[in-house]
């Protein structure tokens, strides 16, 4: 496959939308047909909805049930949100699996801020085990400990929970330098399973084509200008331009958030995220 960078991202320039959504057909059927306990881990952005659709599609064709989808609840999202992945999921025929720390949030406080010594010995280890060494830290997503802690634990316990061998993932190489390493197979640990990552040539040009070319339900926040969703306190507006309008060959994808993730990508990665 031809490949390019802009900056440090692997960029795949040399294939056709469609003949990355057959390769992307391809490496989801092959999961399905291996893999006993899979979960679409969706968010009800644009990536991780092209993943639900090209899993459907894959289900259809193997003549399977679609498998759950999972989504990570970190307590701070939009209304629009929850309401699609209810509708969606309804409409599709499919079961949500939320992923949540509970204990986390109980403990955010007034201040916003969490103490460690409140919560449970779990999340106390977990804590430690990404090198936070302070007192208290901030009910926030785009620091290393809050999105660990936030995130990945909930991930990982529901996949404990749920017994789930592999997870259909949104990650794209072009997103961030940490990303473009990534295969479309990638073994995990702690605990045991693999994600299923079929999207990774796609560039964010390519999710736009997808999504309108199939008809998908689109979140009505990038309508507004939003490029990237997560967090009500972390995701801000960038244009006044529709997500699809904008530039999105030379500028960041995440520039609206409210934290560069750039710097501790890789870090995060090592310890689970996504």
């Amino acid at each position: 496959m031809a490949e390019y960078s802009m900056g440090t991202e692997r960029i795949e320039g040399g294939l056709s939308l469609e003949a990355k959504e057959q390769i992307a057909l391809v490496v989801v059927k092959d999961a399905l047909k291996r893999f006993n306990r899979p979960t679409v881990v969706w968010s009800a952005g644009k990536d991780s909805t092209v993943v639900l659709d090209i899993v459907r599609k894959a289900c259809k064709e193997l003549d399977m049930s679609m498998p759950p989808a999972m989504f990570i609840d970190h307590g701070d999202h939009y209304e629009d949100t929850l309401k699609m992945l209810d509708e969606i999921s309804k409409k599709w025929g499919f079961k949500m699996v939320y992923a949540r720390n509970d204990d986390v949030l109980k403990n955010v406080g007034k201040d916003n801020m969490i103490q460690v010594k409140d919560l449970n010995k779990t999340n106390q280890e977990e804590v430690k085990r990404i090198g936070f060494t302070g007192d208290s830290f901030a009910y926030d997503l785009e620091t290393e400990v809050g999105n660990h802690i936030l995130k990945t634990v909930a991930m990982n316990e529901a996949i404990e929970k749920y017994r789930f061998d592999a997870l259909f993932t949104g990650v794209r190489w072009d997103e961030n330098a940490a990303r473009s390493v990534e295969v479309f197979i990638s073994p995990r640990s702690h605990p045991n399973h693999v994600r299923v990552q079929s999207i990774l040539p796609f560039t964010e040009r390519n999710v736009w084509e997808y999504l309108f070319a199939n008809k998908l339900p689109i979140h009505p926040l990038y309508k507004q200008g939003y490029r990237s969703i997560d967090g009500k306190r972390d995701s801000k507006k960038v244009s006044d331009l529709p997500a699809w309008e904008q530039d999105l060959e030379h500028t960041k994808e995440r520039a609206g958030r409210s934290q560069d993730k750039e710097g501790v990508m890789e870090k995060l990665r090592l310890f689970g995220y996504m």
